[in-house]
């Protein structure tokens, strides 16, 4: 049988590990989530079918999921923006691929690429 220490040392190393876990990101984890974003994008408009294109975009919607969960310190409300319009962005990329429409989603991702460059330049 366990001791009541034992019992209260293993909850609240349990506590801690939630917590840590649950710990919001730190802003040096976007440049990560960019970085993969910026290789997957190049990834999906190099794509040759829209079947591999969406794969692609799938994982574009995961990272920006996650980045859009991330502190931006210097202008939050501007970060938040582009967060915003990128998932905008990759609606129009997943009605082209529903539509197997290459063409369309490739442009639809360009799209997204000048509106990086846009948000990147209002960010510094």
């Amino acid at each position: 049988m366990k001791t009541p220490a034992f019992r209260f040392r293993f909850c609240a190393a349990l506590a801690a590990l939630l917590v840590v876990t649950a710990a919001p990101a730190q802003a040096g984890e976007i440049k990560p989530l960019m970085r993969d974003m910026k290789q997957t994008m190049q990834r999906a408009l190099n794509s040759r079918t829209t079947a591999e294109m969406r794969g692609y975009v799938t994982r574009l919607e995961s990272d920006a999921q996650q980045a859009s969960r991330q502190r931006y310190r210097s202008d939050q409300s501007t970060y938040d923006e582009g967060m915003r319009t990128l998932q905008r962005e990759l609606t129009e990329v997943d009605r082209a691929i529903a539509a197997n429409d290459l063409p369309a989603a490739k442009q639809a991702l360009r799209r997204i690429n000048d509106t990086k460059k846009h948000y990147h330049d209002l960010l510094g």
